[in-house]
């Protein structure tokens, strides 16, 4: 079995830079979210494997989840 795919990426709460989280939709139907965590990020919603996945945009995303602009 091949590892899943990101298939969209929501973009939550962009007006509200305190509350900002990302929404992740995988292509074996698996939803992660992630938000800020002091001065990095958390995610949950899936096994490790589908975290792995993920974990370069949101990592990527940082910034913008603690009120920066988009990458």
């Amino acid at each position: 079995m091949s590892a899943p795919t990101i298939r969209s990426i929501t973009y939550l709460y962009e007006c509200v830079p305190s509350r900002r989280a990302l929404k992740f939709r995988l292509s074996n139907g698996t939803t992660i979210r992630a938000e800020a965590c002091h001065e990095s990020w958390q995610q949950w919603g899936g096994a490790v494997e589908e975290l792995y996945v993920t974990m370069p945009t949101v990592e990527a995303h940082n910034d913008w989840l603690h009120g920066g602009e988009k990458p």
